[in-house]
C-alpha cells in the first residue's frame, strides 16, 4: 500500500515537473518570436525608409494606360474608388478610396478584410467633384513592412530623384489630371499639414506659401492661392508621430 502512495506521488511529482518545463518552453518561444518581429521594425532616428523604395515602373504614357478608364472600371465594383494615382519612377500605381470618415480604409481592404496596412485613400473632407477649384486634396498611405503602398514616397528624399520626377498622375471619373510637385519635407503631427478648413482667401495663400517653404528642396514654382493642392502623406519613423509628405499643385487635365 505504501508502495502504491509513493509511486502516486512520483507520478504527480513528474506531471508538475513536465507542465513546468512546457510552460517555460512557450514562454521562451513567445519571447524569440515577439523580439524577432521588433528587430524588424523601424527604429527611431534611423532614418532608413523600409519596403522597396527603387523599384522602377514604366510611365503609363509609355503603354498607352487610361488612368480615367481604368477608375471607372474599377469603380463599378467598388463604389468607394474615386481616382487612380500613379507616381514615377516608384511602385505607386494604385486606386484610391474614399468613405464617409477616415477609419474605413486605415486598416481595412476594399471588401472591408482587416488588414494592417489597408488601401491608400483621400480624406473624407475632401470634394473630389471639386478639382477645378483652388482647394487641398489630402491622400494617404501607409509606410509598411511587407509591400509598398507609399513607402516609395521616401526617395524624395534624394535630390537627383526630387528633381527627376516632377510629375505626378492622379486621375478621377472625371479625367486624367497631372500635378507638379514643389514640395517634400519631414514633419510630425504637430504640424497641420493636412488643413482643408479655409474661411478666406488670404488664409489659403498663407497656408500655401507655408507648405512651399518646408520643402528640403526648392523648385523655383510658383504656388499661389489660385492653385488647386495635392498633399501625399506617409508615416516617417526618423522622429516620434513623424510623416514624410510631397506636395504638388494641378498643371494639366
Amino acid at each position: 500500500m505504501e508502495f502504491e502512495v509513493n509511486n502516486d506521488k512520483k507520478k504527480k511529482i513528474i506531471i508538475i515537473i513536465a507542465i513546468i518545463v512546457g510552460i517555460i518552453l512557450i514562454t521562451a518561444g513567445c519571447i524569440f518570436y515577439f523580439n524577432s518581429k521588433t528587430d524588424n521594425k523601424p527604429n527611431l532616428g534611423e532614418d532608413v525608409p523600409i519596403g522597396d523604395v527603387n523599384a522602377e515602373v514604366i510611365e503609363s504614357t509609355d503603354q498607352g494606360r487610361n488612368l480615367q478608364d481604368e477608375i471607372k472600371e474599377l469603380n463599378k465594383t467598388y463604389s468607394d474608388a474615386i481616382g487612380w494615382l500613379k507616381v514615377p519612377g516608384t511602385v505607386i500605381d494604385t486606386a484610391i478610396f474614399q468613405s464617409k470618415d477616415n477609419d474605413r480604409y486605415l486598416r481595412n481592404d476594399r471588401d472591408n478584410n482587416n488588414t494592417m496596412w489597408g488601401e491608400t485613400f483621400l480624406d473624407y473632407r475632401c470634394d473630389i467633384n471639386k478639382m477645378d477649384k483652388a482647394t487641398h486634396f489630402i491622400i494617404y498611405g501607409h509606410n509598411t513592412e511587407t509591400d509598398d503602398h507609399f513607402t516609395p514616397l521616401l526617395n524624395y528624399k534624394k535630390k537627383d530623384f526630387f528633381d527627376a520626377h516632377q510629375i505626378i498622375e492622379f486621375s478621377t471619373l472625371k479625367g486624367n489630371f497631372k500635378w507638379q510637385v514643389f514640395s517634400a519635407y519631414v514633419t510630425d503631427t504637430d504640424f497641420f499639414y493636412i488643413d482643408t478648413n479655409f474661411e478666406t482667401v488670404d488664409e489659403f495663400k498663407e497656408f500655401v506659401s507655408t507648405l512651399k517653404s518646408k520643402s528640403i528642396y526648392d523648385t523655383n514654382q510658383s504656388v499661389s492661392e489660385e492653385d488647386t493642392i495635392l498633399t501625399l502623406s506617409t508615416c516617417d519613423y526618423s522622429r516620434t508621430n513623424g510623416r514624410f509628405v510631397v506636395q504638388c499643385k494641378l498643371v494639366s487635365n
